[in-house]
């Protein structure tokens, strides 16, 4: 199961127009970075939550090797699990890591031979399990 965050009339327009979706995630992942200084963990979802699986559907339209936005995936997942965790939707968080180190793991499969690239994957897998805070749970504290 993934989070969707985009309405189908946004996903589309993202598909039909990516160029001008770039201009949108820049500004959306903006005013989400903002929202999360501000301590507005619920806003902060929604534009990080748009800037996240707009990333996505570039990635899916672009190629999923485009390092720019590997590292754009993951600076908004960890961002986004930052913000579940802060509103105590743990399973979104773990669902948030999940979905992105799926996509890595995609781009690591389009990436075979190319050890740089293969590297930095890697090394954004490796953050996004950092951001698996630990989380109360009935029985003292898990992590996840």
């Amino acid at each position: 199961m993934s989070i969707n965050f985009l309405c189908p009339d946004h996903r589309n327009w993202v598909y039909f127009h990516p160029q001008e979706a770039l201009s949108y995630l820049d500004d959306a992942q903006g005013v989400g970075e903002k929202l999360l200084r501000e301590k507005d963990w619920q806003e902060a979802t929604a534009y990080l939550g748009c800037a996240f699986e707009t990333t996505e559907i570039l990635m899916e339209l672009q190629g999923a090797t485009k390092s720019f936005l590997l590292g754009r995936l993951t600076v908004l997942a960890s961002m986004l699990a930052n913000a579940f965790y802060h509103q105590k939707a743990y399973q979104y968080q773990e669902q948030i890591i999940t979905q992105a180190k799926a996509n890595l793991h995609t781009a690591a499969q389009a990436s075979l031979g190319n050890k740089p690239r293969l590297a930095y994957i890697q090394e954004c897998i490796a953050s996004l399990k950092a951001d698996l805070v630990v989380r109360p749970s009935a029985e003292g504290v898990t992590l996840h």
